[in-house]
């Protein structure tokens, strides 16, 4: 073999290793990168905002997750939140203050893993935690036409999966995703990430499964979850209230957008 062909042939050899070793550090890693928002308990349990009480979660896995409750007075809406990859129920139940009106109330989740919360974060497992939210409401004898299922970031995943659970009062998703796997593949081009990536998170597969009044807000500056992503799943529901915000990033859709989820939410 001529030289040339050698250097040629440990080139190709380096490169597919060095492909290899990047796959495999994704897939093993995969789960640190998509809930980096996991640890111990941040003090919000034992203190809780005012309005709001610490209550716990029976998960269908054998799970007691705390969250965050608010008891609605009267027949009031009540909001079912999901927060994002790197929040918690306690930054949840501050950006929504200025929300909700008085006597409305709201579930704040907190997921496996976070928060101190027991157990280990995964698609199927946060879907088993937003199904433990609707039945603890269910429970408090709060009907599904009285309740608003919401999200932001990665909780938009986990809205649009139990908003197939029941004829609601609404379904809000900020900042979403049409799939958490279209966004990694977007990130990661050169990567076969349809391949990798455990958990995908679905939304653009079952959105049409909700009859929920929809309202979707997104940044146009968002870089983490582009505009497109919003774009995409509002014109899979026609019905739906889509609005952007020119100076809206990703982790300030909320600042921007109070005044539209707040007006949307009362007039439902």
């Amino acid at each position: 073999m001529s030289r040339p062909a050698r250097i040629l042939r440990l080139t190709l050899v380096g490169l597919t290793l060095s492909i290899a070793l990047v796959l495999i550090m994704l897939f093993a890693l995969q789960r640190q990168m998509i809930y980096p928002g996991t640890g111990p308990d941040d003090g919000s349990w034992a203190a809780p905002p005012p309005g709001y009480q610490t209550v716990t979660l029976r998960t269908s896995d054998g799970l007691a997750l705390n969250a965050l409750y608010r008891a609605p007075e009267d027949d009031a809406k009540t909001l079912l939140f999901f927060h994002g990859n790197g929040d918690s129920a306690l930054n949840s139940s501050i950006s929504f203050e200025p929300v909700l009106a008085r006597g409305q109330g709201a579930l704040m989740v907190s997921y496996r893993g976070y928060a101190g919360n027991p157990g280990t974060p995964g698609e199927d497992g946060l879907y088993a935690d937003g199904e433990a939210g609707l039945d603890f409401l269910r429970a408090q004898g709060i009907a599904d036409s009285q309740i608003v299922v919401g999200g932001f970031s990665l909780g938009t995943g986990i809205a649009s999966h139990v908003a197939t659970k029941g004829d609601f009062a609404g379904l809000l998703l900020a900042a979403p995703f049409s799939a958490l796997v279209d966004v990694a593949g977007e990130h990661f081009p050169f990567l076969p990430t349809g391949m990798i990536i455990r958990d995908r998170y679905l939304t653009r597969d079952r959105l049409t499964d909700s009859k929920a009044p929809l309202l979707i807000v997104h940044g146009e500056k968002d870089g983490i979850i582009p505009v497109a992503h919003g774009r995409r799943l509002a014109a899979l529901r026609p019905d739906a209230t889509f609005a952007t915000f020119a100076a809206a990033g990703h982790n300030d859709i909320g600042h921007h957008s109070m005044e539209t989820v707040r007006d949307w939410f009362q007039g439902l």
